[in-house]
């Protein structure tokens, strides 16, 4: 009797159990986000045009025939030619910030321009003795032996049209003038600038408050890459395209380690508008709204932890509340 007492006892069990099969299945994990602790920068998008900077009109120095100039988007470097008259080479680059104002002659009085051309001799391998504001017999030795390597009348002289300085490697650009037609002193040869790429965006001048020389913008490229960029400068004097136009500031930008190939193309800079730095921020998606009004973070045991939201920027939201610490753990919405 007491073993039939047992089956039946077990049998019953097994009559008041589900199925394993139709046990409930376990909740899906939730999606979590960790509170962090970074500076948010909320930004407006300005169009501007990516060029190259110190742009100028490269002149002739001489008259005569153009014959030779360099295709657009041709980096001239130290010691080397710009165009062509007559069948030789013109204009030689030398690099320095003061402008040839008079042609260099062993009898000319001593200047800042007669160290500046010492200092480039010795950087392309000749000796011109000591670089110093004095031209003496070394320094001419030195302009002699420049222009046996390129074909120039060695008479120790260099005219304003035989040289041109500028602060660094030249990009030649649009052509000004055309090769077999005449030119002279002063008429333009081609376009030019420095090879440092440039951004100009032409501001509102009712929001000059939005740049600062040293200030850092994020710039979009056509190319769908995202670079930094550094303003350079901002002009003092609004202008209007047309009488119809609002008047603009020029603003200045340098792009920081990135080699950008386009010219003339546009760009989307993002000036800060406003900021907050070492701020606990969450994705936006991880803010709830509360009945009645304000927001909460859930915990992911579902405990609801009321905060308040302060700046949105990129997609985050800085948070602030009781609890609300670097490193929480709280759900977002998929």
């Amino acid at each position: 009797m007491r073993r039939a007492v047992v089956l039946v006892a077990v049998v019953a069990a097994g009559c008041g159990s589900e199925p394993a099969s139709q046990s409930e299945a376990p909740a899906a994990a939730r999606e979590t986000a960790t509170v962090e602790r970074t500076d948010l920068v909320d930004r407006e998008n300005l169009s501007g045009t990516l060029g190259y900077a110190d742009a100028d009109t490269l002149a002739a120095g001489v008259s005569g025939v153009l014959t030779g100039l360099r295709a657009p988007g041709t980096v001239v470097t130290r010691g080397h030619s710009l165009y062509a008259v007559n069948g030789a080479p013109a204009a030689f680059l030398l690099y320095g910030a003061l402008p040839a104002w008079r042609d260099f002659t062993p009898s000319m009085t001593d200047g800042e321009d007669v160290r500046q051309l010492e200092r480039n001799l010795r950087a392309l391998g000749y000796d011109p003795g000591t670089v110093d504001d004095d031209w003496d017999w070394e320094t001419t030795e030195a302009v002699k032996a420049f222009q046996r390597d390129r074909e120039l009348d060695d008479d120790g002289t260099l005219t304003r049209g035989e040289v041109v300085f500028r602060d660094g490697a030249t990009r030649i650009g649009e052509a000004k003038g055309t090769v077999g037609g005449t030119v002279g002193p002063g008429r333009p040869v081609a376009s030019i600038s420095s090879v440092e790429r440039e951004i100009v965006v032409n501001l509102d001048a009712r929001r000059q408050q939005l740049a600062r020389r040293g200030g850092t913008v994020t710039v979009e490229l056509p190319t769908g890459d995202t670079a930094d960029g550094r303003i350079t400068s901002v002009g003092t004097v609004a202008t209007k395209a047309d009488a119809e136009s609002d008047a603009t500031v020029e603003v200045k930008i340098t792009l920081r380690g990135h080699r950008a190939q386009l010219d003339q193309a546009p760009v989307e800079v993002g000036f800060a508008v406003e900021q907050a730095q070492d701020a606990l921020a969450v994705p936006v998606k991880a803010l709830l709204a509360r009945q009645g009004g304000g927001y909460a973070l859930e915990l992911p045991d579902g405990r609801k932890l009321p905060v308040e939201a302060g700046l949105y920027a990129d997609d985050m939201v800085e948070v602030s509340g009781d609890g609300v610490r670097e490193g929480l753990k709280v759900v977002t919405a998929r």
